[in-house]
């Protein structure tokens, strides 16, 4: 069988279908612009995919709105003046700073410099060799314990350079909170 792809709109929420071979029904929301995708089995009715959505309408609804304030944040954000983004990047440094500062004596490292800089998919990176560390512009516009976890995240790094049993001991240790905040991280888009 082919494919076939058609629209159904529930509560004015318009959703892209396509039937295709697959064993079982996903939902989709893209970050790029909050669209909604329904991909189904042909066997599966018109019926059931339509209450597949409408049980799950105010998830949907929700994400679409986040999804789509984050893309406007974007555009935002894209049409900053230089002098804008100057001025962002020197406040975020400064308050990325005063959090190493707040931090570095309670983890017993030593973090050598911080650029702030737009990145396309991290929150921050650190080098583990030098200890610089590396933070989003785009945390500017989010809450401050969200600039807080990254700083700790990447100071964790020297310490630990791996993602693993070790590191998320530390995370836990030093900043109990971190689940929640990098869940909401990554329900973000960078």
């Amino acid at each position: 069988m082919k494919e076939r792809t058609y629209r159904i709109v529930i509560e004015d929420v318009a959703i892209t279908v396509t039937k295709k071979r697959m064993k079982h029904m996903y939902l989709r929301i893209k970050k790029e612009d909050g669209g909604v995708f329904i991909s189904a089995p042909h066997q599966v009715g018109d019926a059931r995919i339509y209450q597949f959505a409408k049980e799950r309408i105010d998830w949907i609804r929700a994400y679409r709105n986040k999804y789509e304030d984050a893309a406007r944040q974007r555009a935002a954000r894209d049409g900053l003046d230089k002098e804008e983004i100057a001025r962002r990047k020197k406040l975020l440094k400064k308050k990325a700073e005063a959090l190493v500062a707040k931090w570095e004596p309670v983890m017993q490292v030593k973090v050598s410099g911080i650029t702030v800089r737009l990145m396309k998919t991290r929150w921050g990176s650190c080098n583990v060799n030098t200890h610089h560390i590396n933070i989003n512009l785009a945390l500017f516009e989010k809450p401050e314990e969200c600039l807080e976890y990254v700083v700790v995240h990447e100071m964790t790094h020297i310490l630990e350079a791996g993602h693993n049993e070790v590191f998320w001991g530390y995370m836990t240790k030093f900043y109990p909170n971190w689940r929640k905040v990098r869940n909401y991280l990554n329900d973000e888009v960078v």
